[in-house]
């Protein structure tokens, strides 16, 4: 017999080096839209809302300026991608916020052409960066997320942030401590006030929001996201499922927060029709289990919560109060409002972002902001039922979710919030996402050559030369449309304004005859009086500003005669024997001569009713305008900033008008050739 075939030993090391052999170094990734999306979720609800960089302002948070650029990357992406079919789907997101960004950019343009005081022009300045990084958001969410598992990858993570956020809030309630007080970020400011709010003997948590109400809209928002996830992905363990779910519907009922509480009703109103028998079931005992739970952990919250919905409220009074002079101020400019952002509190606080949007963006602005939520709710819902399971039940949660942040707009200012109006966007690209990742392209529409256009337009930039030079004429009739918008801009005037008091002072002393004597209060009650006789014959101002100058309402030929208070618009104040008086005219002269006509007809009135009733001269309450002589100050408005935005309004409405007619022109085209 043969032997066996034997080998010589190897060395050590070289058996060691072969049994240790190294994979292959792994390819650096760029990050993709997740990624980034993830980085600024983190930024959003992690990083305080009320910190940010301070010389920015209203613009300082990280969030939004890590927004910015994100819609400088989507710009580059959409420049050099190559992807073919990136034009050839209709976006009705994506479409339905540019629209709005345009109605926002007119305003804009009002707000420049009016005089407005630098505080409210500062104010408009930001406004618009905040929407570009909105932008940013909505347009890489909608645009940027390829695939079914990264889209879920990003909604998980949503749905951990919350209820992260929710439990900080959880902490919050049962400690009465603030904890964010106490973080120090380097480079940040805080704008807030500090402490913790109570509503009845209950904490009112915050989380790292701003105020309750922000808390309440942020939790709103992630909680049908974080529910539908915890029912579609029951392989997953029963604490990461379940978790976010949990401690956001806890920490919304513990928020003692009506917003909290309306919108889990909108989110349940969305979500529980599109349920299975069996998890509605499951969700009335979670139900029954949860309030039990609730009502022994939290004695008298019940009745706390029955109490924000009975009686008297003076945070409701307070807004339904503000709601008569809503006409009067949109009466001034109607169509595009005054610009977004302008009306501050010095103005008037309504606690109500709708009424903010008719105000400042009009009313094409309030309509192209409720088409964005609506066109967002409604391309989700109606795709509901999807081969996937999950995808499709996703898109219930996306609408209620943007329901949600929509309708809680309405109880606050939510623009003036950073976390909440960032996560309404965030959830209205994902809606976009969410129509994206659902729908496939026909294999015709593969090849750009099949649409009518060169085929060597495999790029965005190319595609959008290709339809530029195709229809140069549609974009070349909207521009000369702006020509005479750019006319008037170039030589609108600004307004002469002076403001100047009437002080009554009262006599030496206490006389026979005085019944008004000489105590402060009596000559403020005069004051007032005659502020009444004169408002009963004179015209005065539809609006009257709480502290703002009457040239920042937006009126061009007003007088305003007003008792001026210490107080704010809350709480009045009216401790100064005085009558105040402002005027706006389009010339000085006009404004002098107003100014010394009112002067006289007050001063008559402050001698005729002490006349009447016989009360000696030397005993009577006198008047003095001071100062004496009246000052006319010329309030310029910004020409330069409404010619830059009116040319910018007028190449974005020209550029999409072009590519709209276009993609029509072709679509035709592929119709008649079908047939």
């Amino acid at each position: 017999m043969l032997a066996p075939e034997t080998r010589a030993a190897e060395p050590l090391p070289a058996r060691q080096a072969k049994s240790r052999k190294l994979p292959p170094p792994r390819k650096l990734q760029s990050p993709d839209a997740v990624t980034v999306l993830s980085i600024y979720l983190f930024l959003l609800v992690a990083v305080p809302s009320d910190r940010g960089i301070a010389p920015l302002g209203g613009a300082g948070s990280l969030s939004t300026i890590f927004g910015l650029g994100i819609l400088l990357w989507w710009i580059w992406h959409q420049v050099r991608h190559q992807r073919p079919d990136e034009f050839r789907r209709v976006q009705p997101v994506r479409i339905a916020f540019v629209i709005f960004a345009l109605a926002v950019l007119a305003s804009y343009t009002v707000a420049a052409l009016s005089s407005l005081p630098f505080i409210d022009q500062n104010a408009s300045n930001l406004v618009l960066v905040n929407v570009a990084s909105y932008a940013g958001v909505v347009l890489l969410a909608n645009d940027g997320i390829e695939s079914r598992e990264r889209f879920l990858v990003l909604l998980r993570r949503i749905a951990l942030a919350g209820g992260l956020y929710a439990a900080l809030g959880l902490m919050q309630f049962f400690t009465g401590l603030n904890f964010v007080d106490s973080l120090q970020i380097p480079g940040l400011a805080s704008g807030g006030t500090g402490g913790v709010d109570t509503r009845g003997d209950f904490v009112r948590p915050e989380s790292t929001a701003r105020h309750a109400l922000e808390y309440a809209a942020v939790l709103s928002m992630i909680l049908p996201i974080a529910l539908t996830m915890a029912i579609g992905e029951s392989r997953k363990r029963m604490f990461i499922r379940w978790f976010p779910t949990a401690a956001i519907l806890m920490a919304a009922f513990l928020s003692v927060t009506r917003s909290a509480l309306l919108g889990i009703i909108a989110v349940l109103l969305v979500l529980i029709p599109t349920w299975e028998p069996a998890v509605k079931k499951m969700a009335i005992w979670a139900a029954c289990g949860g309030a039990v739970v609730m009502y022994a952990l939290v004695p008298g919250l019940s009745g706390t919560i029955l109490g924000m919905f009975s009686g008297n409220d003076p945070s409701v009074d307070s807004r339904t109060e503000s709601y008569s002079v809503v006409g009067d101020y949109l009466s001034i400019s109607p169509l595009f409002g005054r610009g977004l952002g302008t009306m501050g509190p010095q103005y008037r606080i309504f606690d109500n972002q709708y009424i903010g949007f008719i105000i400042e963006t009009g009313v094409i602005g309030t309509v192209a902001f409720s088409l964005l939520v609506l066109t967002a709710m409604v391309t989700t819902f109606l795709r509901r039922r999807a081969p996937d399971p999950l995808i499709g039940a996703l898109g219930p949660a996306l609408s209620a979710a943007v329901m949600a942040g929509a309708l809680l707009s309405a109880f606050f200012d939510s623009f003036h919030f950073p976390q909440a109006v960032g996560m309404l966007f965030l959830m209205i690209g994902l809606s976009g996402g969410h129509w994206n990742i659902r729908q496939t392209v026909p294999a015709e529409l593969d090849a750009p050559g099949a649409h009518g256009g060169d085929p060597q337009e495999n790029t965005g930039a190319r595609r959008l030369s290709g339809s530029l030079r195709r229809r140069w004429y549609v974009g070349l009739a909207v521009l000369l449309i702006f020509i005479p918008m750019a006319m008037v801009a170039r030589s609108a005037p600004g307004v002469y304004y002076a403001k100047f008091n009437i002080e009554l002072q009262a006599p030496a002393g206490a006389t026979k005859g005085n019944a008004l004597r000489t105590e402060a209060s009596s000559v403020v009650h005069f004051a007032a009086v005659v502020q009444r006789l004169y408002a009963d014959g004179h015209v005065n101002a539809p609006v009257v500003p709480t502290s703002a100058p009457l040239y920042g309402s937006g009126l061009r030929n007003a007088v305003a005669v007003y008792l001026p208070s210490a107080g704010g618009q809350w709480q009045t104040n009216f401790n100064s024997p005085a009558i105040a008086v402002e005027i706006v005219k389009s010339n000085p002269q006009d404004v002098i001569l107003t100014a010394e006509k009112i002067t006289a007809d007050i001063e008559k009135l402050v001698v005729l009713p002490q006349a009447q009733m016989g009360i000696w001269e030397k005993s009577r309450i006198t008047s003095e305008r001071q100062p004496a002589q009246v000052t006319v100050e010329y309030i310029p408005v910004r020409s330069k900033y409404a010619l830059l935005a009116i040319a910018a309004l007028g190449v974005a409405t020209a550029m999409s008008s072009a590519i709209v007619v276009d993609r029509g022109i072709r679509q035709l085209r592929r119709i008649r050739k079908r047939n």
